[in-house]
């Protein structure tokens, strides 16, 4: 009976043992399985927030970089206006009437101007097409109104021929006060002159910034974060809360500043270009906007109707600082969803989900690297990483179009190195390689992030300049790069010095075609060699 009995015990106590040790070691594993895709989709997720983020600021940037040139671009068409110019050359053919009819379809057609006007010397409105809503009309001449105390007349009046002023982006002022609803404007001018060189006045474009402001809103509405965009004191001029924004002009909002909510968060904007970090207050991406094109002038402008500017800016010194913020609650949210969802799968599917995850996100990691390193092998050049041939004529022609489009002149130039081959008979190809890769940098501060420098093989380089007002722009780069690679290169402990010979061709002169512009520059840079080399020379057309 006895033994019996304890035969009997054993039965119950080890299944029950044996279900705890299985289902124990299911939970470890399951438990370390969990954490590991939580892990793993967590830093993936927060990698593609990250990335989505920053990615949202630069479509941001890059669009309101493309509007102020096209703005830039009209201006500097009005001011060359023909009817204009017979008006203030004093000619039959001139008269405020066709200059009106001209500002009108003008207006019509962009659609982006509240105002678009022509004002005398004294700054006495002659002309003045206001947008009304995509109504455009002329105004009555005794409706035109005397400007000549306003910071924008005054600082646009005193450039010289070509020079274009901006202004701060700010409120509207209509009888001296600020224009309600807010009309946020950027007022562009520039200063027309007779043929005789006399200044007669200026052309001034009131741009509505809510044009701006109404993309970002619109990016706002696909983005995890709130974007906002201040300016460089850290006051709105764009936020979430209509009421955070103009705190610079309207009084009762002078305390309501993004450095007064994230102070530790400004602090990092502030100082950085651009940045992406984490707070207690959430995520924070920035990027820096400067919206004047290099040469304009801009100044402080004034919040006083008929105050003068304060200070005068470079355009370097006049930015913005466009701000995507994840706040906590969101990265919670984002991350509780994740779990909710982690937890789901491994119900159901156990470790045959987990197993397979892994391995899918191995395979996706390894098709996206090597994805990746075959565009990198098609488009750039593996020992200075420049553009190679392919990419560069894919470039040029992305130009060339948008020249013809917009009627816009781009230098193409051609380079080789003086005395490269000495190098390489010297030093052997490790101290060439070494040398070329130098070169490269160099070509590379050279140039503005809109150009182009690529690498053509051996010691030739090709750099296409976009968007040059004259050959005399693409001749000072072409100067800078001949004083930066006549340097002394200090190679395996040698140093050294070569030149360069340069040849430009410059859309449309001497070409319309990149076949043909790259032959001329090419011969213009025969020219140099033959010549004494280390210099540069425009192509001559019919060469």
């Amino acid at each position: 009976m006895g033994t019996n009995s304890l035969s009997e015990k054993p039965v119950g106590f080890l299944i029950f043992r044996l279900f705890f040790i299985i289902f124990l070691s299911i939970g470890l594993i399951l438990g370390g399985t969990i954490l590991l895709l939580y892990n793993m989709e967590s830093k993936d997720h927060r990698f593609k927030l990250e990335l989505e983020e920053q990615a949202a600021l630069e479509l941001q940037v890059g669009a309101i970089a493309h509007n102020f040139a096209a703005i830039i671009s009209d201006i500097l068409y009005l001011s060359r206006q023909n009817e204009l110019l017979a008006l203030i050359d004093g000619e039959a053919s001139g008269s405020t009437k066709s200059i009106s009819k001209e500002y009108l379809e003008f207006s019509r057609f962009k659609g982006v101007y509240d105002q678009i006007r022509y004002l005398d010397e004294k700054g006495m409105e002659i002309v003045r097409v206001d947008y009304n809503d995509g109504q455009p009309s002329i105004v009555e001449d005794d409706k035109l109104q005397f400007k000549g105390e306003r910071y924008y007349f005054k600082d646009s009046i005193r450039l010289k021929a070509q020079e274009v002023f901006v202004s701060p982006l700010d409120l509207n002022i209509e009888k001296g006060k600020i224009e309600h609803p807010l009309k946020p404007m950027i007022r562009f001018g520039i200063p027309v002159f007779n043929n005789n060189g006399q200044k007669r006045g200026v052309v001034l474009l009131n741009y509505l910034g809510n044009q701006m402001l109404e993309s970002i809103k619109k990016a706002a509405k696909i983005s995890a974060g709130n974007i906002m965009l201040v300016n460089s004191n850290g006051h709105w001029l764009y936020s979430p809360d209509p009421k955070d924004e103009w705190g610079f002009l309207i009084k009762d909002r002078i305390d309501k500043t993004f450095l007064a909510r994230f102070p530790k968060a400004w602090k990092h904007i502030s100082g950085s270009q651009q940045t992406q970090f984490n707070t207690g207050n959430g995520l924070f991406t920035s990027a820096t906007i400067y919206p004047f094109l290099e040469g304009l002038k801009s100044s402080s402008g004034s919040s006083d109707a008929f105050g003068d500017s304060q200070t005068y800016l470079p355009a370097k010194e006049y930015y913005w600082k466009i701000i995507s913020h994840v706040p906590v609650n969101v990265l919670k949210s984002s991350a509780n969803d994740l779990i909710r969802n982690l937890s789901f799968l491994v119900t159901f599917l156990v470790i045959f989900i987990a197993v397979l995850s892994w391995f899918l996100a191995q395979a996706i990691v390894k098709r996206k690297s090597h994805q990746l390193e075959l565009f990198r092998s098609a488009n750039f050049d593996q020992l200075t990483g420049l553009p190679n041939r392919s990419l560069f004529f894919e470039r040029v022609e992305q130009t060339l179009k948008q020249s013809h489009r917009n009627k816009r002149n781009f230098a193409l130039l051609f380079l080789d190195l003086d005395g490269f081959k000495i190098v390489n008979d010297t030093l052997g190809h490790d101290g060439g390689d070494a040398l070329l890769k130098k070169v490269a940098k160099k070509l590379q501060s050279c140039v503005r992030e809109s150009d182009t420098a690529a690498r053509f093989g051996g010691d030739e380089f090709a750099i296409v300049l976009t968007n040059i007002v004259s050959q005399h722009d693409a001749g000072l780069v072409a100067e800078k790069i001949i004083k930066n690679l006549s340097s002394p290169f200090t190679i395996k402990g040698k140093e050294l010095q070569i030149g360069v010979s340069i040849g430009i061709s410059i859309f449309p002169e001497n070409g319309e075609t990149i076949d043909r512009l790259l032959q001329n520059a090419d011969n213009a840079m025969y020219k140099v060699k033959k010549k004494g080399k280390n210099h540069f020379q425009f192509a001559i057309n019919n060469e």
